[in-house]
């Protein structure tokens, strides 16, 4: 059955569920995942970063487009995931 291929993969996805629902946070979208990678891979330990320096880059190996990271970076914030300096 095909089906029992993801197996595996839909519970990482319950696991991140729940712990979603632990950090009071919700899903993340799309924009906001690829928002978060693309800060966490540039951050290198570093405590602040200047978002002008890093290439915002989705999934998909696309730019996401400045509006969108807008968007997701504003969302982010709310959500109290990373703060704004």
């Amino acid at each position: 059955m095909l089906f029992q291929k993801y197996v595996k993969f839909i519970q990482f996805i319950e696991i991140f569920d729940q712990m979603s629902k632990d950090l009071d946070i919700g899903r993340l979208t799309n924009h906001e995942k690829d928002t978060l990678l693309s800060l966490y891979r540039s951050s290198k330990d570093e405590k602040s970063i200047d978002i002008r320096s890093i290439n915002f880059i989705s999934y998909n190996g696309i730019v996401i487009p400045r509006s969108t990271l807008y968007k997701a970076l504003k969302s982010l914030c709310d959500k109290n995931i990373i703060k704004r300096l």
